[in-house]
């Protein structure tokens, strides 16, 4: 049974791994297009919000199929999506900018998303941080309290997708739509959570 968990978690940072090797293939062999660094943060930050997403699916997952081995692989694609994430923020950083603050503060100045997309990765930080099973054990309830922040960042990440549409709004709305679907799922199942503590206090 542990071998099997091992080889399935394994299978699953392969996966996880493929777009990032897809993109270093591209890079190696020059076709990432006339922008290199416009094409990776678009495609860094394209699949880490992808995998924050699904993060945000696993426990609806498992309360909709009973299936609780789903919740061994949220930890595992929090750490892939804040990596993506990541990426897609140095590539901003370092490779577009060129690590020059003249250009930085202007971007910033110019595109306010900057800044709503840079909130979203520092409340990241704080929750991969405490991914941990020890960090949740000494936390307590407050662990539970602060990785409630990761709602609040697939938020501000729709916003930050969304303003950067230009003119073709299909990735923000499916964005959109996937999230509404899981905070409805989410509010079912809380009310069905509260019905049944309601019922089993009844005389």
């Amino acid at each position: 049974m542990a071998v099997s968990r091992v080889l399935q978690k394994t299978a699953a940072h392969v996966l996880m791994a493929l777009p990032l090797l897809g993109l270093m293939y591209l890079a190696l062999t020059q076709q990432l297009g006339p922008d290199p660094a416009e094409h990776l943060m678009k495609e860094l930050g394209f699949y880490g919000a992808c995998i924050l997403w699904l993060t945000l699916a696993i426990t609806p997952l498992k309360k909709l199929t009973g299936i609780a081995s789903f919740m061994a692989y949220r930890r595992l694609l929090g750490l892939w999506s804040f990596f993506y994430l990541t990426l897609h923020l140095l590539v901003f950083v370092v490779l577009w900018a060129g690590l020059n603050v003249a250009v930085l503060l202007e971007e910033v100045s110019q595109r306010p998303y900057i800044i709503v997309g840079t909130i979203a990765w520092l409340l990241l930080v704080p929750l991969t941080i405490t991914s941990t099973r020890k960090a949740r054990r000494s936390m307590g309830r407050r662990w539970q309290s602060l990785h409630r922040l990761v709602y609040i960042i697939a938020v501000l990440g729709l916003v930050h997708i969304t303003w950067i549409a230009k003119l073709d709004f299909t990735q923000p709305a499916l964005f959109g739509a996937v999230l509404l679907v899981l905070f409805g799922l989410r509010i079912k199942f809380k009310k069905n959570r509260q019905s049944a503590e309601s019922l089993s206090t009844l005389p």
